[in-house]
């Protein structure tokens, strides 16, 4: 399971975080994501692949993932990080117990223990958390331990696109929205999401493990197409309720609807720009996979 759960919470980090400033970011490009062409009658999409959580190094995108922005007329994310509101209604319905339910009336003391000592490392106050439901808890360690590796989720590769298309006048077109990525949660019942929040102490606790946080965003970096395919290889062998939940659910669940919003946006819209997290893009069940069954004129530019 070592890999799973940082792959779980990571498509999610960036709904709570402020877009970054795309024209403050100038290191120089490299190559990094990974960026299809999608052709259908007469129309082209291009699709690349973005991680929720960024350096200043990682910008600006590969020349090509820009120029195919730039000459975008509508860029489709997976959510518009602008719509704050929707985002803060899904986080109550979802993510937060009602009032008068906290933490600790769901959790008995022996499970409040290892997580009150996760909490004290990362000087996460308890009581601004106490509502907070198991699967919440578990994403605001993996959050922390992401900063604490160097990554800063306010510099995720989506907010930077949203920014992006905000900047120069582009329509967003949401793929999913907040309310329907966070119900994927809802599907956990209580003793699956306090099993996830274990793992995710247990996991964060060892160096070894820990250090697994920084692999999808290394494998992105450096646009590295064989160690994402072992990635999802890997997912995919571990049968726990984590490792379950992120390959049946957030990744073959979605995918089917992800390739049908592309599917659409490409007949509407000619070079369109859109933009889902990297593993949706990688294995036999991956979007451009499905679109390619599908009779889709699907290539990858790198």
């Amino acid at each position: 399971m070592r890999r799973t759960i940082i792959v779980l919470f990571g498509w999610l980090l960036c709904v709570y975080q402020p877009a970054a400033g795309a024209a403050d970011l100038l290191s120089p490009p490299v190559k990094s994501g990974a960026l299809f062409s999608i052709q259908n009658a007469g129309h082209t999409l291009y699709l690349f692949g973005t991680i929720h959580v960024g350096t200043p190094d990682f910008y600006p995108l590969e020349a090509r993932a820009m120029q195919a922005m730039a000459q975008a007329p509508v860029i489709a994310l997976e959510l518009d990080p602008g719509q704050t509101q929707v985002m803060q209604a899904a986080v109550q319905k979802y993510g937060l117990y009602p009032p008068g339910q906290t933490f600790k009336t769901a959790l008995s003391p022996t499970q409040q223990r290892p997580l009150l000592a996760a909490l004290k490392k990362y000087n996460l106050a308890p009581d601004n958390l106490l509502r907070f439901k198991p699967w919440m808890l578990a994403m605001a360690l993996t959050l922390n331990e992401f900063i604490d590796k160097g990554y800063q989720p306010e510099l995720a590769i989506d907010s930077y696109i949203a920014n992006y298309a905000q900047q120069h006048d582009k329509p967003i077109v949401e793929l999913e929205g907040a309310a329907a990525q966070m119900a994927l949660f809802g599907q956990l019942n209580d003793k699956q999401q306090i099993s996830l929040l274990q793992d995710t102490i247990r996991e964060l606790s060892h160096p070894d493990t820990a250090q697994k946080v920084v692999e999808l965003a290394e494998v992105w970096r450096t646009a590295n197409v064989g160690e994402l395919e072992s990635l999802l290889r890997d997912m995919r062998t571990d049968h726990s309720v984590a490792g379950k939940f992120a390959t049946d659910v957030l990744l073959d669940q979605r995918n089917p609807k992800l390739a049908d919003g592309i599917a659409g946006l490409l007949q509407k819209q000619d070079q369109a720009f859109a933009a889902i997290g990297i593993l949706h893009l990688a294995g036999p069940n991956s979007v451009p996979a499905l679109l390619e069954q599908r009779g889709y004129r699907v290539q990858r530019i790198y």
